[in-house]
């Protein structure tokens, strides 16, 4: 019953970023990219931003692809994932996944991600601190 509480708050977060997305800089973000990475990895583009939502007891990590501008005109919505090490969490990106870099197992993308969480939870300690 625990575990059912975090996956409906990250889906409605998830449900909630192309309204969020209408204000940049609200949230603490950085933008992350496959050459600078020391670890494996975890996603299909090549950048994109990390950004950090505390909500309730803990903070919610995504990961969203950086549009061009075309796409931005063209009213398009960027996708986003959840960046978790939980993996009950992470159905709730299953429209997005397609971001996810293909893995064999669950544990595979579980290990890929710890180290894009971290970096995004420094960022809503960070944020609480202001």
């Amino acid at each position: 019953m625990c575990m059912v509480r975090p996956i409906a708050l990250t889906a409605s977060v998830l449900a909630a970023t192309p309204a969020l997305a209408a204000f940049p800089g609200l949230f603490p973000e950085i933008v992350v990219t496959r050459a600078e990475a020391k670890t494996e990895w975890p996603f299909t583009v090549d950048k994109g931003e990390l950004s950090c939502i505390n909500m309730g007891q803990g903070g919610y990590v995504f990961f969203n692809e950086i549009q061009t501008e075309r796409e931005q005109a063209a009213g398009k919505q960027p996708r986003m994932v959840v960046v978790t090490t939980n993996p009950l969490a992470l159905f709730a990106s299953f429209e997005d996944r397609s971001l996810y870099a293909p893995f064999d197992t669950l544990e595979t993308l579980i290990t890929r991600l710890g180290p894009y969480e971290a970096i995004g939870r420094d960022l809503c300690a960070s944020q609480k601190k202001n």
